[in-house]
């Protein structure tokens, strides 16, 4: 299947903004991660970054012709494939509570729900909506209002104070649950149902210029006029991983317009090496990803949270370049993990 400019583009953005999240919120201590640098840190690494991986994905899992069971089966390999990345970036923190005698619960560590545990169950999900026949693009749009909108109600039933490794993965506000499936189901319902409506929107762009130059003008100015609260809730992590409703609305306006200005660059000047650059990470975001966690989770071990901020551009530098490197050696040797 020929590889498209703007989701590659799109993926290697995300990835390239997680990264100094998790060394910002791993490395960094308090008076870094409240500084203005900190919080700016992880507001782009907020509705450009996850989401959209997510919402790229569901867009390929409805764009792709393979049967239910191997999409299933994609979908188990990408779990157990999180289960084995929470195990190794957690390593080092594991040999402490192991042998060290740290008082830490080691299941909230490889129980925690990461972006890989995620993925894995949106393609099973998706999987299962592929074989309907009839409006699967608006069912998935119905389900994507459906999940955020029921999504502030669960958080609160779900709740418990009983130790519980199940439920962090559907919804509530447990510590170690960073993407259940509500909210975060939504985004690659939202992909799934872009797909099947992609043709007629790309038509009324093209043919209704006006409308559309209105229509999103005023996304824009709602996105500008929620700004400082959407802002608020994505440098506050817990709110952002557990968010709701209105701020999935805000998200998605986001990502229209952000993918709009991609696909704008793409069409000026594809060929930049910042653009060649991104679409490589974009095209190898799972390999990426896991080895960049491998090298921050267990460095973060040794260094939880006690680095200052002028520290920050050096600990970027050499993880980026190092996972950058890595990835396009084990690229060469044909290594890849499950997708």
């Amino acid at each position: 299947m020929k590889r498209l400019a703007l989701p590659d583009l799109l993926k290697g953005f995300a990835v390239f903004l997680i990264v100094p999240v998790h060394i910002l919120e791993l490395f960094i201590d308090y008076p870094g991660r409240e500084s203005l640098f900190g919080k700016t840190v992880l507001f782009l690494g907020g509705p450009v970054a996850v989401p959209v991986f997510m919402i790229v994905m569901g867009y390929f899992i409805a764009r792709n012709k393979k049967p239910l069971a191997k999409n299933l089966l994609r979908g188990i390999k990408v779990f157990a494939l999180g289960i084995l990345l929470n195990i190794g970036l957690n390593f080092h923190l594991l040999l402490k509570i192991k042998f060290a005698g740290w008082q830490i619960n080691p299941r909230e560590y490889i129980w925690g729900v990461d972006i890989l545990y995620l993925a894995g169950l949106s393609i099973i999900f998706l999987s299962f909506l592929k074989p309907v026949k009839n409006n699967r693009g608006l069912i998935s749009l119905v389900l994507v209002f459906l999940i955020t909108g029921i999504t502030g109600f669960l958080n609160k039933e779900f709740m418990t104070t009983e130790r519980n490794y199940i439920l962090p993965f559907i919804a509530g506000t447990f510590s170690w649950s960073y993407f259940p499936l509500f909210p975060w189901l939504a985004y690659p319902f939202l992909g799934f149902a872009f797909y099947h409506f992609e043709e007629k929107i790309v038509q009324f762009l093209n043919k209704q210029k006006w409308i559309s130059a209105f229509i999103l003008t005023g996304v824009a100015a709602l996105i500008l006029f929620f700004s400082e609260w959407g802002i608020k809730n994505t440098i506050d992590l817990s709110a952002y991983y557990h968010h709701t409703f209105l701020f999935s609305l805000w998200t998605f306006g986001i990502v229209i317009l952000w993918s709009l200005f991609l696909r704008f660059i793409i069409q000026k000047n594809s060929k930049s090496g910042l653009v060649v650059f991104l679409r490589w990470l974009g095209k190898n975001i799972t390999l990426f990803y896991l080895i960049q966690w491998l090298i921050i989770g267990n460095i973060a071990t040794a260094i939880y949270q006690t680095q200052p901020i002028n520290r920050y551009v050096f600990w970027f530098a050499g993880i980026f370049s190092v996972t950058v490197l890595l990835t396009w050696l084990f690229e060469k040797t044909n290594i890849k993990p499950a997708r």
